[in-house]
């Protein structure tokens, strides 16, 4: 699976409103997770921009038929789209 089919996949699994409110909690969750990733990133490469970061973690292994695996990497994903940098 693609990156983009991943995060189709995870969206219809929660598609429902209950598992949509738990979906975008997880997202949140994982959004601020990318905000102190990105923060160290930058102190450790300040030459580096959100472009070049933001390509860095879209280069997951995707090669798995794990549920589990591809709603982690959905949510991962999923946020990685929604995050902003602060900058």
């Amino acid at each position: 699976m693609i990156p983009d089919q991943i995060k189709e996949k995870v969206k219809e699994a929660y598609s429902d409103p209950e598992s949509k409110f738990f979906l975008d909690k997880q997202i949140e969750k994982e959004v601020e997770r990318h905000r102190r990733n990105y923060r160290e990133f930058k102190a450790l490469n300040p030459d580096k921009d959100f472009t070049c970061w933001k390509k860095m973690n879209e280069e997951i292994n995707i090669n798995t038929t794990n549920n589990s695996e591809v709603i982690a990497m959905g949510i991962f994903l999923l946020a990685l789209d929604k995050f902003q940098p602060d900058e």
